[in-house]
């Protein structure tokens, strides 16, 4: 009936806007290596690494665009791994990560900005807490992780909460 997609455009059609791209990593037999699920800020990653290789590589997003989930509602700090379980894979790959983004946004012109982040405590039981996330960041492999106390805090954010006393600052 003439007004079927695919009845009107052949996979031959090169000049089909939804044929198959030249770059298409699909092999012979119609199969891929590898099946990315999410078209976030990881599974991009993930995608753009592989495609580096002879992998044939598929990328599936359940939405109408890239960036659309998770990565959407980020706050916008890139983790270091002072927070994730010692011995974890997230803890095992957070740090290095983290590092990667500098070489990336050189390469692909994201707009990446360091802005480091603070975890504030306003009381002693925050602050036992703070002790606890150092550790876990110095298990981990993070660096430059330090606690700075109150003075230095109300110099680096001078509208913080009157109430807060130090916090784990993370640079990275």
């Amino acid at each position: 009936s003439g007004d079927c997609y695919r009845e009107k455009y052949s996979k031959e059609c090169a000049s089909c806007p939804r044929s198959r791209s030249a770059h298409c990593a699909t092999k012979s037999d119609g199969t891929y290596d590898v099946v990315v699920i999410g078209a976030g800020s990881i599974g991009g990653a993930i995608a753009r690494e592989l495609s580096k290789t002879t992998a044939s590589v598929l990328i599936l997003e359940g939405s109408d665009d890239v960036t659309q989930g998770a990565t959407k509602g980020n706050s916008g700090i890139v983790h270091a791994g002072y927070d994730d379980k010692p011995g974890s894979v997230r803890a095992k790959y957070c740090w290095p990560g983290n590092q990667m983004f500098p070489q990336l946004d050189k390469e692909l012109h994201f707009g990446f900005e360091k802005c480091g982040s603070l975890v504030v405590a306003r009381s002693k039981e925050d602050e036992d807490i703070l002790s606890d996330l150092m550790k876990r960041g110095e298990k981990n492999g993070v660096k430059n992780l330090r606690i700075v106390k109150q003075a230095e805090l109300r110099e680096m954010e001078p509208m913080i909460n009157k109430d807060a006393i130090s916090a784990l600052h993370s640079p990275d």
